[in-house]
């Protein structure tokens, strides 16, 4: 079976969550033995024979940025692009696609190209969209005004395209929730974000001084988390137990925007990294104080993966099954978890036992099939959902 999968963005390398919720859904639909015709971009312009997967055959593309009157009309969110239609075309006058996966973002308008041509389409979000929008920081009137365009064009293209679907993936029981308010419970499967245990093995050994923190701190929640840990929990005593390493992209842009400085009290900035793996897998503990956002943490499942603890603020583990956390709040609470939290824990082995019950490759492949089953023989299994 043919399955044609398009996203907006770009997998490789593997140094965003969204880039990993991307490659591993290609992962898994490639090891269930379909032929899998990946229709991605390649922003960086990367050489993509050293991520070869087999069944997997990739076509690139490149998207302008929008112009003013796009953003200010929003015409982004309804008009589909000539060039990706015209790879559409020619991927169906090549293949006999038997089912289309359209993931991340705001790509439903490109649902009716399979529908004319009968070919079921399945639905990736990453998130409940919206509702970070609405989250976003908005001090002037026009800030406002500008926010409230955004969340309604997207609740817009939600109602117009998303029950085109033959099948909606989320990634959250909240996110379930949200989306079952306007589909059919049937049409919207739980496929939490997922990870292929064998990519990640321990690289080095633990350093005991050494907190680390991963993001793309140019997104906004990373950005007002780390601002919030900087400001209201990182100290001079915390300063003199640990270091603290901010890996990905915008961490030393962000620094230095919230302290002035480049390096401030042993907290280092590492910016973009090819692999966030190694990083965390010598760390003590991972922390994550995020106090926004939505969806399944992809910085916490590689922490899982990789059997090291993880000291978060509640909405840092949001969504995610484990009773192994640290979790704390507020900012006494987040220190003293810091300051008394045991390097020899087992928590780390426990976290790993959690993440292969339910975040693994092995586990959501299985749901994979289930839904790409549904999708093209309208049939749902029950066990195409996670408890």
């Amino acid at each position: 079976m043919y399955i044609l999968f398009f996203t907006d963005i770009s997998p490789f390398p593997q140094n965003g969550g969204e880039r990993i919720r991307s490659y591993y859904l290609i992962k898994a639909l490639s090891q269930l033995g379909y032929e899998v015709i990946a229709v991605v971009r390649n922003v960086e312009k990367v050489d993509l024979q050293p991520y070869y997967l087999p069944n997997v055959t990739f076509y690139t593309y490149e998207a302008k940025d929008f112009d003013l009157l796009t953003r200010i009309t929003g015409k982004q969110y309804f008009q589909r692009s000539r060039a990706i239609l015209d790879i559409f075309r020619e991927i169906c006058r090549e293949y006999p696609v038997a089912a289309a996966i359209l993931d991340y973002g705001y790509v439903g308008h490109y649902i009716s190209f399979f529908s004319s041509r009968n070919i079921p389409v399945i639905l990736g979000t990453h998130n409940a969209q919206p509702m970070i929008t609405w989250q976003l920081p908005s001090g002037s009137l026009l800030d406002r005004l500008r926010k409230l365009q955004l969340f309604s064009m997207e609740k817009l293209h939600e109602r117009l395209y998303f029950k085109k679907a033959a099948a909606v993936l989320v990634v959250s029981e909240d996110d379930h929730a949200y989306h079952t308010r306007f589909l059919p419970k049937q049409k919207v499967f739980t496929v939490p974000n997922f990870l292929d245990q064998k990519d990640y093995h321990l690289f080095g050994k633990k350093q005991q001084r050494v907190l680390v923190m991963t993001a793309n701190f140019g997104v906004y929640m990373n950005f007002a988390g780390l601002k919030w840990f900087v400001e209201n929990v990182w100290d001079e005593e915390l300063s003199q137990k640990y270091d603290l390493w901010l890996v990905g992209r915008g961490s030393k842009e962000a620094l230095k925007s919230i302290t002035g400085k480049e390096e401030y009290r042993n907290i280092v900035a590492f910016g973009k990294v090819d692999d966030v793996k190694w990083y965390i897998s010598v760390a003590t503990a991972v922390i994550i104080p995020l106090v926004h956002g939505s969806g399944t943490r992809l910085k916490c499942l590689e922490a899982m993966a990789l059997r090291t603890p993880v000291i978060s603020t509640a909405k840092g583990v949001e969504g995610v099954k484990s009773k192994h956390f640290i979790v704390a709040d507020q900012p006494a609470a987040f220190k003293a978890s810091l300051l008394n939290f045991d390097s020899d824990t087992d928590k780390g082995a426990l976290l790993q036992e959690d993440f292969q019950q339910e975040y693994s490759l092995e586990v959501n492949r299985l749901r994979l099939q289930q839904i790409v089953n549904y999708a093209v023989r309208g049939k749902r299994s029950s066990h195409a959902q996670p408890a």
